[in-house]
Formats: C-alpha cells, sequence, structure tokens
C-alpha cells in the first residue's frame, strides 16, 4: 500500500474511468476517489468520449474493449480535442496489436488485467506528474498556476479572457511542443469555428499582457510555449 502522503500529491486530479465491467469501474472508482479531487465513470466509449468533451478531465483510466466506441478510437478522438491528455490502457488482452495500437495512440501506460490498486497508484501519480506540479515559472517574473489556470506575475494576477485562458492552458500543458491549428480551434473555440484572424488576436491579447515571446508562432502551422 503506498504511503498516505505521497497519495495527497493526487488531491487535485481529475479522473475519467471507462470501463464497461460494473465491478471493475467500482473498485477504480473506490480506490482512486478517497484521495483524487473527482472521479466519473463512463460505461462505453462513446460516453466517455462525451463526458470528456465535457468536463476535461485530467487523465482517463480506460479498457480497450468498450461497446459503441471501442477504447483506442475514443483515445484518439479525446486527443484530437486535448493532445496531452495522459491515458492509462486497462485490459485483459494484452496482445501485441493493442500495446502497438496503444503506443501508437500515444497511451502513458498499459496495465493487465485484473489490476493491482498499488500499480494503478504508482501509475497514475507517474501519468500527473506536472499536472501536480502546479506552478510552471515563465520568463519576467511571470508563473502560471495549472490547477487554477491562473496567471501572475510577482503576486498580481493577471486578467485573461475565456480565449486567452484556455488557449494559454493549452499551449503551458504542452510546454516547448507545437500545438497545431486545428488542434488549438477543438480546444479553444470547441463546437465554434475559428479563423486564423481571431487566433492572431487571441495571441497578441495575451502578449500584450505579458510579454512578446511567451508565444512563439510557427508559421503556416502552430504556435508554443517555451520554458524558461
Amino acid at each position: 500500500m503506498l504511503d498516505i502522503n505521497i497519495l495527497k500529491k493526487l488531491a487535485t486530479i481529475y479522473v475519467l474511468i471507462v470501463e464497461d465491467d460494473e465491478m471493475t469501474s467500482y473498485a477504480l472508482k473506490q480506490s482512486l476517489i478517497m484521495h483524487c479531487r473527482r472521479v466519473d465513470v463512463a460505461n462505453n466509449g462513446m460516453s466517455g468520449f462525451e463526458m470528456f468533451e465535457k468536463n476535461r478531465h485530467d487523465v482517463v483510466i480506460a479498457d480497450i474493449n468498450l461497446p459503441e466506441m471501442n477504447g483506442l478510437e475514443m483515445v484518439a478522438a479525446m486527443h484530437t480535442i486535448a493532445p496531452h491528455l495522459p491515458v492509462i490502457i486497462i485490459t485483459s488482452y494484452d496482445n501485441s496489436e493493442n500495446i502497438a495500437e496503444s503506443i501508437h495512440q500515444r497511451a502513458y501506460s498499459y496495465l493487465r488485467k485484473p489490476i493491482q490498486i498499488d500499480d494503478l497508484q504508482t501509475t497514475l501519480l507517474m501519468a500527473t506528474k506536472d499536472i501536480c506540479t502546479h506552478c510552471i515559472t515563465l520568463q519576467n517574473n511571470f508563473t502560471y498556476d495549472i490547477e487554477h489556470k491562473l496567471l501572475k506575475q510577482a503576486e498580481k494576477n493577471i486578467v485573461l479572457t475565456k480565449s486567452e485562458r484556455e488557449l494559454l492552458h493549452l499551449l503551458i500543458l504542452n510546454i516547448n511542443q507545437i500545438i497545431d491549428y486545428v488542434t488549438i480551434e477543438n480546444y479553444v473555440w470547441k463546437e465554434k469555428s475559428m479563423s486564423i484572424q481571431s487566433l492572431r488576436m487571441c495571441v497578441k491579447k495575451i502578449r500584450n499582457k505579458t510579454y512578446p515571446e511567451i508565444i512563439e508562432n510557427i508559421s503556416g502551422y502552430g504556435y508554443r510555449v517555451l520554458s524558461s
């Protein structure tokens, strides 16, 4: 059993479990609910995707063999919205095809049933270690609180609009990685369409409120935030 002080690091994590076996999903939820901020459960791939699309969980634990949409198809759909999303795959069928496809879908880890609770909790801690590190240091005395989506300079809060906040959050969650226009549109604008002009204006406003180099433009592709 993991030390309770280590498990306290999960206190801010929002988890989604997608599992069609009721006994398994119940056992997984009970092993995490006392330690995590919140744990949701879906019993099929389509419900899991819709729940994630609405709530944007920090991490997903998913079976492969799910009704309506299999787990790997669901993960692929989730990653079009949030490429940074850590996913832990659980399955009874650890054949090479499933493992290869899990790697292709950028799953963080792959656990075989029956799940050992210590293994799951350890994997969850590792998968969310960057989220558990709440504060990201940027240049010019700026910091970003991941948990609260809060940008500060020294002790002064920087007020951002919803679009500015979501864009900066997406880029910082994927710090040093280039995020393409389609992913930005899916994450920030969701069901609305995004024009390049509106995206450029959003970036410009963030730079005006911070410093010009906070967001780097990768011409014709997307944007990124670089670590300090």
